[in-house]
């Protein structure tokens, strides 16, 4: 096939100890060493929230409560239902989110998105502190724990399960080694989105700038904050066909020309003029998830606001798929589609999928062969060449694509109803994706036939029927 023959444009194609006047019976030897180091030195690492129900169960006793540096009880981050440390007169002192700090949470999408893992880092600053601690939850307007936390930074935070209201939650706190800091501390870790649209999300999160003076009734100071993420924006769908045939509701096949409609696709037209394809065009680019949950991004022919043609990516296993159009890593359209081994189709003329084949008619004569039109192209306006079949054999090539997986002998043809050879089908090597078929001779009964249609079946599906005249 010649370059002039088959163009882009034909194509359109968790835990805590605490020692309350003596030791704990479950005193481990590290917690041992820990203990030791706070009485004799009145350092606070006790820096948030650490044992407020031993304060409540004890305090009015007189006992003195030695707090401990894993982490605060659970159900302090404020959230419904919840209390902080300075609720429960734990860490008495300033009001909260006073003094000067800030506590931020960064990385919640605005809107999040099914499924997808955000990093999220939650910061608390204030000038001359040493030591700080934390604790968030993530909880939908039902007071559930929505998505999932995953710790990235063992060495400085930990995740604990707990109960408020009968509703599930999971805490996510400093540890030990977590509380150090000058002027600020920051903790990050993975928070993954629900796999269904649960409504507005928030994350609830407090932060205590401790004092370090080795008491929890003055000088810390607590602060809070919570952030929403509302349900996923509805994406608009992009409608996937073949690149050939157009038609609807249909399955694709890996490495086949298939063309994307929507709105909004690109900003501008842009072609991809280089072998291999582009994968990115004008900040647009394809991504197919497949049925193993694989994701390769697809080579694009060009891409316009209202079309893109591409690629199906070789290796996109049968089953459902996931097509993604991203616009500067934003998805701006996507859908789903169903890939099967083959799905053929034929280039038409009009590059619509119907009349005449975007096609040759191959002559021979004794050992002479010739490539001839089987149409004209005037201003747009196709009209069919009457294929003369009285002077040797005929043979017509076809550009199709989804063909090529088919069986050695998965593909047949009739030519106005008569049953015509197939010499030969593979893929070529002008356009990727591009698959030829060789149909013929064509039967000489046909002579005077005039307009004929071309029914070419593969793997058990019929193509679009095109159009030929004979003479």
């Amino acid at each position: 096939m010649r370059a002039t023959d088959l163009s882009l444009a034909d194509v359109s194609v968790p835990l805590t100890h605490a020692r309350v006047g003596g030791e704990s019976s479950n005193f481990k030897p590290k917690e041992r060493e820990v203990e030791l180091f706070m009485t004799k030195n009145p350092l606070k690492i006790s820096v948030f929230l650490f044992f407020c129900a031993l304060f409540v169960a004890f305090g009015l006793k007189g006992a003195r409560v030695h707090a401990n540096s894993s982490g605060p009880p659970i159900g302090r981050t404020s959230a419904p239902g919840e209390l902080t440390c300075a609720t429960v007169q734990c860490h008495i002192g300033s009001p909260i989110n006073s003094g000067g700090g800030t506590l931020t949470v960064t990385g919640m999408p605005a809107n999040y998105t099914l499924n997808q893992e955000y990093t999220i880092t939650i910061t608390l600053t204030l000038a001359g502190r040493q030591r700080f601690g934390f604790q968030a939850t993530v909880i939908d307007d039902q007071g559930r724990e929505a998505g999932t936390l995953t710790i990235t930074d063992p060495a400085r935070t930990q995740v604990f399960p707990g109960t408020i209201g009968g509703n599930l939650r999971r805490y996510i706190n400093h540890t030990f080694v977590g509380t150090s800091g000058s002027g600020q501390a920051s903790w990050s870790f993975r928070w993954k989105a629900p796999a269904t649209d649960v409504g507005r999300i928030r994350i609830f999160a407090t932060g205590n700038a401790a004092n370090d003076n080795g008491s929890a009734d003055g000088g810390d100071l607590i602060y809070t904050t919570n952030v929403s993420s509302q349900p996923p924006v509805a994406i608009p769908a992009v409608a996937t066909v073949s690149a050939a045939s157009f038609a609807q509701n249909v399955s694709l096949a890996q490495d086949m020309i298939v063309a994307g409609f929507g709105s909004g696709l690109s900003v501008n037209v842009a072609v991809g003029m280089t072998n291999p394809l582009p994968t990115q065009l004008d900040g647009t680019e394809i991504e197919v998830r497949d049925a193993t949950s694989t994701t390769r991004k697809a080579g694009l022919f060009f891409v316009a606001p209202s079309q893109i043609n591409y690629v199906i990516p070789a290796g996109t296993v049968n089953g459902v798929a996931t097509i993604s159009v991203k616009r500067s890593g934003t998805t701006v359209a996507q859908s789903n589609v169903t890939i099967e081994s083959v799905s053929p189709g034929i280039f038409t003329a009009n590059a619509g999928g119907t009349g005449v084949p975007a096609a040759n008619a191959l002559r021979i004569v004794g050992n002479n062969q010739t490539f001839e039109a089987i149409y004209t192209n005037n201003g747009g306006q196709i009209t069919p060449i009457p294929i003369d079949l009285t002077n040797g054999d005929v043979y017509l090539i076809l550009y199709c694509t989804g063909v090529k997986g088919a069986p050695q002998n998965g593909v047949t043809a009739t030519i106005g109803g008569t049953p015509t050879p197939i010499l030969g089908f593979a893929a070529t090597s002008e356009f990727v994706g591009l698959d030829q078929v060789n149909v013929g001779p064509i039967p000489k009964s046909l002579t005077g036939r005039g307009p004929a249609n071309v029914v070419l079946t593969v793997g058990g599906k019929p193509a679009n029927t095109v159009t030929i005249n004979i003479k």
